[in-house]
């Protein structure tokens, strides 16, 4: 089954074929001028409507290598009085596995690729003033006289 992609890509040039001009086929499927023209020099000049591969650097670590961190990252979650483990804990785990440094935007990227998520606490400020909300809260309860929206 073909994506939607693929039939776009595959109209553009069908219309293409027809004569007609890049605007034309623009305005008529409702995108940009450069995508049409881009698709249709793509199919003259590779004969493909396929996306090419993408280049990027494969990672050193093996699967088995990922398995083993994320087993022990899970097995340091399971510990009593854990409640998570940070970035830099896991670059320092990492590091110390394969004796390889990852900066730490890699790090979060290897923990995403493992299956972890990324949960930040809600922190309490710390110039928190309980007696102060309470008396806002007191002031203001659903049950009061005074209307919020009044212009005095």
């Amino acid at each position: 089954m073909k994506s939607a992609k693929q039939k776009e890509r595959e109209l553009i040039v069908k219309l293409s074929n027809e004569k007609r001009t890049t605007r034309e086929i623009d305005s008529i499927l409702g995108i940009s001028k450069s995508k049409s023209a881009f698709w249709v020099k793509r199919f003259r000049d590779t004969k493909s409507l396929q996306d090419k591969k993408r280049n990027s650097r494969p990672t050193p670590l093996t699967k088995d290598e990922l398995k083993s961190i994320a087993s022990e990252i899970k097995s340091k979650l399971i510990e009593p009085k854990r409640t998570g483990i940070n970035s830099k804990e896991v670059l320092q785990l990492i590091e110390h596995k394969i004796s390889r440094k990852y900066t730490l935007r890699h790090a979060q990227r290897l923990l995403h690729r493992m299956g972890f998520s990324l949960i930040t606490p809600r922190v309490s400020h710390i110039r928190k003033d309980e007696r102060a909300q309470n008396k806002f809260r007191e002031g203001f309860k659903k049950n009061s006289n005074r209307n919020m929206w009044d212009i005095t």
